[in-house]
This record gives C-alpha cells, sequence and structure tokens, in this order.
C-alpha cells in the first residue's frame, strides 16, 4: 500500500510502498479514505510530548488520527464491526477497563497507552489497523471527510463547552484561536449551547470564517487588546467562559482577565508548553474556574457523529488534498496560514 512516513521527529513525510498491515486479535483493518490534517499532526512530526506520562514515539511511524473509511477485514475476538461498516476512529488508546473507562471518562484511562499516529500508525496510509474500541460508526449519508474531520475537530468542542465549561444559555463565551481547525467548531458548539461567542484571532480571514461560522463578535488580536475589547463589548463585566487554545503567556494572561465573575477558563492547546499563568488571590477572589481538557470520552465522539448528521453543527473544511500534498499542508498549518481544518483524500 501506499504511506506517507515519518522517519525522523521534525522530518518531511515520505511517499513510500510498504506491506499492508494485517489485524490481530481485537483489531480491524479499515480502508482509508479521509484523514484530517490538523495543528496535532504538527506537535506529532515534531514529536512534542503531550497527555499524561512520557510515552516514547517509535520511528519510522504514519501519522494522523482523524480518521474515516471502511472496515474490510477483523480480526479474532472483533464483535461490534464486520466488513463493510463505514466508521471514524477515537484518537487515544485505552484500555477498556480500569475505574475511568468503565465510568465513561476514557479520556483519563489509568492505563493510557499513547495516540493513533504515535503510538501505532495512522491514517495517512491506504490502510490501517486499529483496536476494535477505537471504532465508531457513522452513518450512511456521512461523508468520509466530514466524519475524519468530526473524530477531533467536532469531538473536542463537543467535551470542552458540556463537560468541562458545562456553557448553558444565554452565558457567553470567548473562543482564544477561533479561526482554526478546532476553534472554528468550538465557536459552532458555543452557539448550539445556546452562547452569545466572541472570537478571537490573528486574520482578517479567519476571523471572517468565525464570523460566518457564528460568532456574534471578532476581534482581531494584532490590532487590540483582547481582554480590553472583551471588557468594553461587556460592559465592564467579563466573559462567562473562556476556551484558550493558544496558550503562550500572553494569551494566558489575557483569557484570565476577560472573565467575569464566576467564570470558568478551559485551556485546551499550547504553541508553549511551559507558558506559566501568575495567580493570587485577588484573581481568584471571583470564584474563578481554571482547568485542562482531554479530547473527549467515546459516547463523546459519537454525539459528535450525530450532531453533525443532524446539520446541526457543520464541518468546516477549507482544504482538501491528495496524500502526496499533506506535507505541504501541514507546513502551511504550522505556519497559521489556514483557516478551518484540512483533510486529505485518499483515493
Amino acid at each position: 500500500m501506499q504511506a506517507l512516513v515519518l522517519k525522523e521527529p521534525g522530518g518531511p513525510l515520505h511517499l513510500e510502498e510498504v506491506a499492508r498491515p494485517q489485524p490481530g486479535p481485537g483489531e480491524a483493518l479499515v480502508r482509508v479514505r479521509a484523514c484530517g490534517l490538523g495543528l496535532t499532526l504538527v506537535w506529532n512530526r515534531r514529536g512534542r510530548g503531550f497527555g499524561q506520562g512520557v510515552i516514547r514515539d517509535k520511528f519510522p511511524r504514519i501519522i494522523g488520527h482523524e480518521i474515516a473509511g471502511d472496515v474490510v477485514e477483523v480480526g479474532p475476538q472483533v464483535n461490534a464491526f464486520k466488513p463493510g461498516d463505514r466508521v471514524n476512529v477515537y484518537f487515544y488508546l485505552t484500555c477498556g477497563n480500569c475505574r475511568w473507562c468503565n465510568v465513561g471518562r476514557e479520556d483519563l484511562c489509568d492505563n493510557h497507552a499513547g495516540y493513533v499516529g504515535r503510538q501505532i500508525d495512522g491514517g495517512l496510509a491506504e490502510y490501517v489497523t486499529l483496536p476494535e474500541r477505537n471504532l465508531c460508526h457513522i452513518p450512511p449519508e456521512m461523508g468520509y471527510v466530514d466524519a475524519a474531520v468530526t473524530a477531533d475537530a467536532i469531538a473536542t468542542p463537543v467535551h470542552v463547552l458540556r463537560e468541562r465549561a458545562r456553557v448553558r444559555a444565554p452565558e457567553t463565551v470567548l473562543v482564544v484561536g477561533a479561526g482554526g481547525g478546532v476553534g472554528i467548531h468550538m465557536v459552532q458548539m458555543a452557539k448550539v449551547l445556546g452562547a452569545r461567542v466572541f472570537a478571537v484571532d490573528l486574520s482578517a480571514e479567519k476571523l471572517a470564517l468565525a464570523r460566518e461560522q457564528g460568532a456574534d463578535e471578532v476581534i482581531n488580536s494584532r490590532e487590540v487588546g483582547f481582554d480590553e475589547e472583551v471588557r468594553r463589548l461587556t460592559g465592564g463585566r467579563g466573559v462567562d467562559v473562556v476556551v484558550e487554545m493558544v496558550g503562550i503567556a500572553d494569551t494566558m494572561r489575557a483569557s484570565l482577565n476577560s472573565l467575569g465573575k464566576g467564570g470558568r477558563l478551559v485551556f485546551v492547546g499550547s504553541y508553549d508548553g511551559e507558558a506559566a499563568l501568575p495567580l493570587n488571590a485577588r484573581a481568584l477572589s471571583n470564584e474563578l474556574v481554571l482547568t485542562g481538557s482531554r479530547y473527549c470520552s467515546r459516547q463523546e465522539l459519537a454525539e459528535a457523529v450525530e450532531l453533525v448528521a443532524q446539520g446541526r453543527i457543520r464541518p468546516v473544511v477549507t482544504r482538501i488534498c491528495a496524500l502526496e500534498e499533506a506535507d505541504a499542508v501541514l507546513q502551511s498549518i504550522e505556519a497559521m496560514e489556514l483557516p478551518g481544518r484540512a483533510c486529505a483524500v485518499v483515493n
């Protein structure tokens, strides 16, 4: 089969002929039809660590975790899927048996074993083998590109805004990094939950896209301090929820300053893993809540699929490319040039 192979951290992706994998016990072989391209793959290519624990990457590796396709073969002990099933893919490699998996919080699995596309091969290839527990059924009317992007770029906002931020109408939500592949769907999810949405980003193109997807207010942080603008737009009150998807020192401080009384700040992504947020009693005196977020549960992935199937959230894919073009598209994402999400289609 053809695959894009990463041979070393930070290196290019090489289009090569490699052996087609075979499913083992508890695994299925999936014919890949589409694989999403986003900032997480930029970090994957660099070998940047994230998540709980220290799990080493192994090379060579086929990256790519936002996968949609068709089951073509199953190994022994696979019961819930059969050849011909259309699926997308859960990102985390979990045990299915710990206290967290047993209560439907697989994102906090005590035996977390890494990630699809890092510790096992991923979807920038014609075929991939995956554990059965990483597969999710998709309806026949859902296109593969939409299903692939839903697996992370939409499932993550479901978890962030319902589980971590607990948004309720008519609250206000500020999305920092709103024009990117996850941020643009965070805007849509906040609107589904009845919020008034403030979108922050660095370019007019990304902010126009955020406005198109439902943002009530847009703020170009190259032109104005977004915390000051949020205070002005809310009459000094601040917002109820901030979703921080940039994670550098300046945006973290401005995000905290944007919160009103009882506000919740959810940290989702980070360009600087060492950035710290100085806190004191005054900053927390208004009963602020600061929390992180880890992907989603398998149930939330299924709910994200349903939201897209119902037309309540629309996957925003602004660039579709062939497998051999994926490396160049990832470079564009790394340069923060691409609004919305990108996706490679595998023929």
